[in-house]
């Protein structure tokens, strides 16, 4: 396609593309990049590996701000060996994916990844686990016999990050978390940095023994983006500020101009007009409608826009978003967000989410939610082997 052209002249198609290619960095996926960078970059250095726990509830942003790293991680690799046969195969259940490099003496591993399937028992989380790092356990194995296989596969394959998604399967399931730990236990002996990624019971991991503590104390929480009215100065009956604004954007605001700033056709939404997605009567509605997750929030966003796009509109409408709420989420035009007038938005919004205690089996206790006021960078172009 010809980028010099406005997008108005693009194909649809070419434009839908152009929206999915992007993904966002927010305050909490720029603290999971550099946690977990700093362990990716010390992998080996100590004489046991290390780790952290991610969690939070679903749609929240843990799987998309670990992907970014391994993406990040990946082009980085990649560019020491740019004539390398280098490689992320998919894995059926999440969306990350490991880093594999093929060498003139056989595969080297940076990055494996094991999904935690639901009801797993220790036979199968092991077979799981053994099977990403490609390591083959016989029948009756006894536990330094495994280790010896790992730390050859380790060293071999040069592994030094394992991170395992949908953790919290453990905890749910019958398996007891010792076991848990055992396997674990293997990784860590074996020098190589090990990530859990998961809701946040998850974190009952830590009862099972030392080691597991050891990583749960190295957690990051996310929770979802806050929003209220008072986010905003003074604000008439169709949503529109009543002055000059004062206040500095909150985080989620500024993820809505983020999104929405035009910079010709490297803009994130190929729209040749601005949507005002941070204009009170939008950021509101589109808030509400995807609780604050931004995993609910961005295909919102991607559905309204492709909507947009097909009917020749020139930005996102109100009534793009009414639809594709619509669909998503089956609601009556009375509930809908996007339909009702901005007096009855600003009376159904409510008060300021409060945040919730996470029990996680020794004590229930308040987790502050730790927010930059800045990102130094928001927007990424991902592209890292994937369309």
């Amino acid at each position: 396609m010809d980028k010099s052209k406005k997008f108005a002249d693009w194909k649809p198609r070419d434009r839908v593309a152009h929206l999915k290619r992007r993904m966002f960095e927010t305050a909490d996926s720029q603290r999971i990049d550099q946690r977990l960078f700093r362990l990716f970059d010390t992998a080996g250095t100590g004489p046991e590996g290390d780790g952290a726990f991610v969690v939070g509830e679903t749609g929240v942003g843990k799987t998309t701000g670990v992907r970014l790293l391994t993406d990040r991680i990946y082009e980085e690799l990649r560019a020491e060996d740019p004539s390398g046969k280098w490689s992320r195969p998919e894995i059926a259940g999440t969306d990350l994916r490991p880093i594999l490099h093929e060498t003139a003496n056989g595969f080297k591993r940076p990055i494996a990844v094991v999904l935690v399937g639901k009801n797993t028992t220790f036979s199968s989380f092991l077979g799981d686990t053994a099977d990403a790092i490609q390591v083959n356990l016989p029948v009756g194995y006894k536990f330094g016999e495994a280790q010896l296989r790992v730390n050859k596969a380790v060293k071999k394959q040069g592994i030094k990050m394992v991170i395992f998604d949908e953790t919290q399967h453990i905890v749910e399931g019958n398996m007891n978390t010792y076991d848990a730990g055992d396997v674990f236990k293997l990784l860590i002996k074996s020098r190589v940095q090990v990530v859990c990624v998961g809701l946040t019971h998850a974190l009952d991991l830590a009862t099972a023994n030392d080691q597991l503590d050891r990583l749960v104390k190295k957690k990051i929480v996310l929770e979802p983006f806050r929003c209220t009215v008072g986010d905003f100065p003074e604000l008439d009956k169709k949503g529109n500020m009543v002055g000059d604004e004062v206040q500095e954007p909150t985080e989620f605001r500024q993820l809505m101009a983020l999104i929405d700033y035009r910079e010709g056709t490297d803009s994130v939404l190929p729209f040749d007009k601005p949507s005002k997605l941070s204009a009170p009567d939008m950021a509101l509605r589109i808030h509400q409608a995807g609780g604050g997750y931004i995993g609910r929030i961005m295909p919102l966003i991607y559905e309204a826009a492709t909507l947009a796009i097909y009917d020749g509109s020139a930005w996102i409408t109100k009534s793009h978003f009414a639809e594709a709420y619509r669909e998503s989420s089956r609601c009556d035009d009375k509930d809908n967000w996007f339909v009702m007038d901005f007096p009855s938005v600003m009376d159904r919004f409510g008060s300021i989410r409060e945040k919730k205690l996470i029990s996680t089996g020794i004590a229930k206790k308040q987790l502050e939610r730790h927010m930059s006021k800045r990102s130094r960078r928001r927007v990424a172009d991902v592209i890292a082997g994937r369309d």
